[in-house]
């Protein structure tokens, strides 16, 4: 599936304001959206970009030099961080007054029969280079109906974890327009301690604001499941601009910088140890 995107900012003081011409503009009342996100990286690196050699042993044989061609080099596998997603209310949280709750030992996404999962894994790659006038790129999102979401995600890259972070806020839909208006918390001072998702929620009044101002992202999307049919990708492109359209004078949308949406792991090559003393020998005169 596709992702057809597009971004504005929202001030926290124009916040109230925006939700109410939203909820004029779909024709609906907002539907509260809370999250929390998992971020999982690959525990093995990708190689150096560009690099194309064989591994073992190799023989030198005597050949004439190819000519160079303007042909793009072969590029290994890239990688990509994952998200855990988890659907949240209130009540999952801790309690404010410091009571103690009981502490989980795993994270569970059994499903009951009839009800919605609320784990789901999720995959978004770099947008692409399009010049449609949206932001355009795959993702690929599959709920988890059972186990360890947590435990899954580990086993499936395998990956290690990263951080995690929750999403506040209310979304719309506007004909196949979804649109969310959000913003991002955390919990202070814990993010770079942690190594693994927590199994109990701290109290949600312990969260902080990602951005200290305070300012919403508006998101429109318009989902594409047959991208290669160019009739509906030029209709979901034209549906998000008529919004686009509708929005102007209240929230400016626009398209973000592609890698400010980057989802690939950086490679760091290896630092060379510095030459010592020990493994340097002198030649006598």
């Amino acid at each position: 599936m596709h992702e057809l995107l597009l971004y504005g900012q929202v001030p926290a003081g124009r916040h109230d304001q925006v939700l109410k011409i939203l909820a004029g503009v779909a024709a609906m009342q907002p539907r509260r959206m809370l999250q929390r996100c998992i971020v999982y990286k690959p525990q093995r690196e990708p190689e150096e970009p560009g690099l194309n050699h064989r591994r073992g042993g190799t023989q030198a044989v005597a050949a004439k030099p190819a000519p160079k061609q303007n042909k793009p080099t072969a590029v290994t596998t890239t990688l990509y961080y994952t998200k855990l997603v988890q659907k949240l209310s209130l009540d999952d949280f801790g309690a404010a007054d410091g009571a103690q709750q009981p502490e989980a030992t795993s994270l569970s996404a059994h499903v009951v029969d009839g009800e919605e999962p609320v784990w789901s894994t999720l995959f978004e790659d770099l947008p692409d280079t399009s010049d449609r006038g949206v932001s355009i790129r795959f993702t690929n999102s599959t709920d988890v109906l059972s186990g360890d979401p947590h435990a899954y995600m580990l086993a499936s890259g395998p990956n290690q974890f990263v951080t995690e972070y929750y999403v506040q806020g209310h979304r719309y839909v506007h004909g196949n327009v979804v649109i969310s208006l959000h913003r991002v918390l955390h919990e202070p001072g814990v993010r770079n301690l942690q190594q693994a998702p927590k199994t109990t929620l701290p109290p949600f009044a312990a969260l902080d604001l990602l951005d200290p101002s305070g300012a919403y992202v508006l998101e429109a999307k318009v989902r594409v499941q047959d991208f290669n049919n160019a009739t509906v990708l030029e209709s979901g492109v034209n549906e998000l601009k008529r919004f686009q359209t509708q929005m102007k004078g209240c929230v400016e949308l626009s398209i973000p910088d592609r890698l400010s949406l980057d989802t690939r792991v950086r490679y760091k090559p290896p630092q060379a140890p510095p030459a010592t003393s020990a493994n340097t020998q002198a030649r006598p005169r």
